[in-house]
């Protein structure tokens, strides 16, 4: 089984409810369906916002050899 840990997040009261129309509604079994769902959509963003990154630092990496010569410390 995963290791879990509690995430405190703060809401307005105006979240809240919208939170519990789309459980009443049934589009979520829960909440906490909703906010795994939401939490993951974030993840994936942000993965995808460092890969991006990296590709863009790897274009523009120097490498130590060459950085060294270009500084006299070889």
């Amino acid at each position: 089984m995963a290791k879990t840990r509690t995430l405190n997040v703060r809401i307005t009261e105006k979240q809240y409810e919208e939170l519990e129309e789309l459980v009443g509604r049934g589009e979520y079994t829960s909440m906490g369906e909703f906010i795994r769902e939401l939490l993951r959509e974030k993840f994936d963003e942000f993965a995808s916002y460092l890969h991006s990154k990296a590709e863009r630092d790897r274009e523009i990496h120097v490498p130590l050899e060459k950085y060294g010569k270009s500084r006299d410390l070889e």
